[in-house]
């Protein structure tokens, strides 16, 4: 088996180094083939440059960089649609999940067929580790309140690491419009619509959030309503029968 990890990146100095030694160290015990690569949203720091480094010592490691900041979904379709595993797994760049739960998805998505498997911090007894209580009760809020606007049955649709059968799931990918975070929202969505196959499996978060998070829950929680017209039109947009055709 040959997969690729993605770690979508914007001014992530602080944590790359870290997070490539640590998942080097973990996926060479696989002995399986396996490339990880930091999708670079235009980031000002050094981060593309420490990746760079990296990168002459680890033939693992792969750096792909955007000249301007598109946002996450954007960095995230990058990464896998030039990605060369047969399944592609996409987590944060401060690891927040540890590496264990890649290697779980992989597994999943092998023994199911499916295409697409997700992590679900509701699935885990202590899913959203040490996250505040306000943090953890609008993150369950926001959740469940999507899952209302988009009628679907994820646990978890904004868990921060998800796997895909490149083979099922790339066409899909190229599909997709919406750059920030909503993109996993539309994946999900737009997979349902598609007939493609979904799995979770349970993640504990291992970091609290930090105070710099790129995520502002309010903020993000109205613009993630808003992008949510922006899917539901993709969607119903006649491509789909010619994509279903495809896949």
């Amino acid at each position: 088996m040959h997969f690729s990890v993605i770690i979508p990146m914007y001014n992530e100095e602080k944590n790359v180094e870290r997070t490539a030694l640590a998942l080097l160290s973990r996926l060479r015990e696989t002995k399986c083939a396996f490339e990880i690569i930091f999708s670079d949203d235009g980031s000002v720091d050094r981060s593309a440059e420490t990746v760079a480094r990296l990168s002459e010592s680890n033939p693992e490691v792969r750096l792909l960089r955007s000249e301007t900041n598109r946002g996450k979904g954007y960095a995230v379709r990058k990464g896998i649609t030039e990605s060369r595993g047969d399944y592609a797994v996409f987590t944060d760049c401060d690891l927040a999940y540890g590496a264990e739960p890649i290697l779980e998805i992989l597994t999943e998505l092998r023994e199911s067929n499916a295409g697409i498997c997700i992590g679900s911090r509701s699935l885990h007894l202590e899913g959203y580790g040490e996250y505040s209580l306000l943090r953890r009760t609008f993150s369950k809020l926001y959740i469940r309140i999507l899952k209302t606007a988009a009628s679907f049955n994820y646990s978890d649709s904004q868990c921060g690491i998800k796997g895909f059968n490149r083979q099922i799931c790339v066409p899909l990918i190229e599909r997709c419009v919406i750059d920030g975070f909503a993109f996993d929202l539309e994946i999900l969505m737009l997979a349902d619509s598609m007939g493609i196959a979904v799995r979770e499996v349970p993640v504990r978060v291992l970091s609290h959030v930090s105070k710099d998070s790129k995520v502002k829950m309010l903020r993000d929680a109205v613009k993630m309503l808003r992008d949510l017209r922006k899917i539901k039109k993709n969607i119903n947009s006649p491509r789909k029968e010619l994509l279903a055709d495809e896949t």
